[in-house]
C-alpha cells in the first residue's frame, strides 16, 4: 500500500466501503497512486474512476426517456398543437412525442456533470486529469446539468442499475459537499467536508464493513415509528445509523462523529459527561425495539475518537437496557481498527458484552 499517514489512508478505506461497499483489490490500489493522497479532490476522482471503469467496460446504463421532434413519418404520439403552430405539414413532417432508449438519462448526466467539475478544479493532478478525460469519452451523447437543478430523488434504482448506487452516491457528496456556488452563482471548491459529511461516511463505513465481513448479523438502517399512526401523527419517524440482528438479539448502534465527545457537568465543574441527547436518543431506539424489557437489544454510541480525549469503553445498564459507550480511533492503523470493529461483531454474536 502507498506509504502516507494512517488518517489519510483510513479515510480511503472508509470511502472505498461506504462508496463501493469493500476494499479496493490491490491492482486497482497499485492505479491509484501517491498522487491521489495529495488531496481529497485527488482522492475522490481518482476513487470515482476506478469504481466507474468497471461500470462502463459493461456498457452505459440506457433508459427510455421522453422526447419530441419534427419528423417525416409518424413515431410515438403526434402532437397536433406543435404540428400546427411549427407548419409541418407544409414540409410533410409531423410534430411527435416518443420514447427512446439511449445513455442521456438523469443518472449519466449526473456521473458526467460531476467529472466535468472536478477536471475544472486546480487541486486535480495530471494523474486524475487523464483518468477523467478517458472515461469522459464514453460519456460523449449525454449532457451536463447544473447542480442546482438535480432532482436526486428522481435517480430510481432497480436490478439493472443497482451497481451504479455507490457512484451516484459519490457524485452526490462531492457535488453537494465540495462544490458549492458563490453570491454570483459560479462554483467554487471547498478543501474539505463538513462534519455532517463525514459523519455519514463514518456511519455509513460500519454499516457497510458489518454487511461485507459479517452478513450474518444483517446490518442495516432500521426505521423506527414512535407512535401507532406514523402517517396521521405529528410525532416524526427516527431511523437508527445501524442496526444488527442475530437469532433473538438485537444491537443498536449510533455512529457519532464529533470535534469533542465530553461536555463539562455543571453540576460539578470536574466532572465530564458524554451528551444527555446521545444517551436518550440511544435509550429510545432500544426502548422501541424491547417495551417488555425482555434485554436482547443493545445500544450502542460508537463515537469516533478524538486527540485530546481518553479512550471510552463502557457498559451499563441504564433502565433495565444494556447500553454501551465506546470510542474508535480513526488514527490507530487500519488493522486496529478492523480489530475493533471485529470484537464488538463477536461479542454481539456470543453475548458476552463486558
Amino acid at each position: 500500500m502507498i506509504n502516507v499517514d494512517n488518517k489519510v489512508k483510513n479515510i480511503y478505506y472508509m470511502l472505498c466501503y461506504s462508496f463501493y461497499g469493500e476494499l479496493l483489490n490491490e491492482k486497482d490500489e497499485a492505479e491509484l497512486g501517491s498522487e491521489a493522497f495529495d488531496n481529497i479532490y485527488n482522492l475522490f476522482s481518482l476513487l470515482l474512476c476506478l469504481i466507474l471503469k468497471k461500470e462502463v467496460k459493461k456498457g452505459l446504463h440506457r433508459e427510455y426517456i421522453g422526447t419530441n421532434d419534427e419528423l417525416g413519418t409518424i413515431r410515438g404520439k403526434i402532437n397536433i398543437n406543435e404540428t400546427i403552430n411549427k407548419n409541418s405539414l407544409t414540409r410533410k413532417k409531423v410534430y411527435c412525442e416518443f420514447d427512446e432508449y439511449n445513455e442521456n438519462c438523469l443518472l449519466n448526466r449526473v456521473i458526467k456533470t460531476t467529472m466535468y467539475y472536478l477536471i475544472k478544479s486546480n487541486k486535480i493532478g495530471k494523474v486524475s486529469k487523464e483518468s477523467i478525460k478517458k472515461l469522459l469519452n464514453y460519456f460523449n451523447k449525454v449532457d451536463i446539468i447544473e447542480i442546482k437543478t438535480i432532482k436526486w430523488d428522481r435517480i430510481k434504482f432497480n436490478r439493472n442499475n443497482m451497481s451504479y448506487k455507490y457512484i451516484v452516491d459519490l457524485c452526490k457528496l462531492i457535488l453537494n459537499g465540495l462544490i458549492v456556488s458563490d453570491k454570483n452563482g459560479n462554483n467554487k471548491f471547498k478543501e474539505f467536508l463538513d462534519d455532517t459529511r463525514i459523519s455519514a461516511i463514518y456511519e455509513n463505513f460500519i454499516k457497510e464493513y458489518y454487511r461485507k465481513h459479517y452478513p450474518e448479523l444483517n446490518a442495516c438502517s432500521k426505521k423506527l415509528y414512535l407512535t401507532n399512526k406514523p402517517l396521521t401523527s405529528y410525532i416524526p419517524m427516527m431511523k437508527t445509523d445501524i442496526t444488527l440482528t442475530y437469532e433473538e438479539r438485537m444491537l443498536i448502534i449510533d455512529a457519532k462523529f464529533y470535534n469533542k465527545i465530553l461536555r463539562d457537568n455543571y453540576l460539578n465543574a470536574r466532572c465530564k459527561t458524554i451528551s444527555n441527547n446521545n444517551l436518550y436518543q440511544i435509550l429510545t431506539y432500544v426502548d422501541n425495539q424491547d417495551p417488555l424489557k425482555k434485554g436482547n437489544v443493545y445500544g450502542m454510541l460508537l463515537y469516533a475518537q478524538t486527540t485530546d480525549e481518553p479512550s471510552i469503553s463502557i457498559t451499563d445498564t441504564l433502565n433495565q437496557h444494556k447500553i454501551m459507550v465506546k470510542t474508535l480511533n480513526l488514527n490507530d492503523d487500519w488493522q486496529s481498527i478492523r480489530e475493533r470493529l471485529n470484537i464488538i461483531a463477536n461479542c454481539f454474536k456470543t453475548d458476552t458484552f463486558q
